[in-house]
């Protein structure tokens, strides 16, 4: 998980080869403008030929010792334009990516959770949704304060992304619930993951308290679905099961009798 900045310096650079082109453009514009105003300008000859060369010189001084620095000043006022419209985008992409995130676990938030649900939905994928609740997870913030209770979530959270699949998709749905889509239309596939995250959860090593070991459970329930299913009823049969198997004891599985 990364939280840190996307933005990394660079230093800007400039080109002194496309100064100098520039500044040769610049004397070759000058002299032109020179040669055409002399040809316009009614100037006797005596006094054109002593001052000829003069304003060629003039033109060409000037031009080169103003073209140069200012084509160098442009680059690098061009150059760090581009630099902060990069630093924008950036900025830009973490709020955007932190905004689909919790922030204090790391995964999906609800509603990019389900945003995710709905782009599986339209390209006709069906699908199966866990509903994941921390047994007794009150009597952790009551007993260890809400520290290790933060703790306990966030060890949650990985313990779900490690023992689902690739393309599982996993979200918190709010306080100690967990939401898990798995893509596909088999309820024994479905139930398969849902065993899997729950032993995981089982296994963590949690201490709330130095040398002290707290067990973490969680009891999951599973609702198998069609892609023309809407999810509300995709969270409330799972959010049902998921309380059914609080009720027939926690640390379990239980999978919707219609699947």
């Amino acid at each position: 998980m990364h939280n840190g900045p996307l933005i990394t310096e660079s230093p800007v650079r400039v080109s002194y080869r496309r100064a100098l082109i520039i500044t040769m453009i610049t004397l070759i514009v000058s002299q032109l403008i020179t040669a055409i105003a002399i040809l316009v300008c009614d100037i006797p000859e005596d006094i054109l030929r002593e001052i000829v060369g003069i304003w060629f010189a003039l033109a060409a001084i000037c031009s080169t010792v103003v073209a140069f620095p200012l084509a160098l000043v442009f680059q690098r006022e061009r150059l760090k334009l581009a630099r902060a419209m990069q630093q924008l985008e950036e900025v830009h992409a973490e709020l955007a990516r932190r905004a689909r995130l919790d922030p204090l676990t790391g995964i999906l938030n609800r509603e990019a959770f389900l945003t995710r649900i709905k782009r599986f939905q339209e390209q006709e994928v069906s699908g199966a949704m866990l509903m994941v609740d921390i047994d007794h997870f009150k009597q952790i913030n009551d007993t260890y304060g809400h520290h290790a209770g933060d703790k306990a979530l966030q060890l949650v959270a990985n313990a779900i992304e490690q023992a689902m699949r690739d393309q599982d998709i996993v979200g918190r749905i709010g306080g100690e619930e967990f939401g898990v889509f798995v893509p596909g239309e088999k309820a024994e596939l479905a139930g398969l993951v849902a065993e899997r995250i729950r032993l995981a959860i089982a296994r963590i090593d949690f201490k709330p308290e130095p040398g002290l070991r707290y067990g973490i459970t969680a009891s999951i329930g599973v609702a198998q679905g069609a892609y023309s299913d809407k999810v509300s009823e995709l969270f409330r049969m799972a959010d049902n099961r998921m309380y059914d198997a609080k009720q027939a004891g926690r640390n379990r599985v239980v999978i919707d009798a219609a699947a």
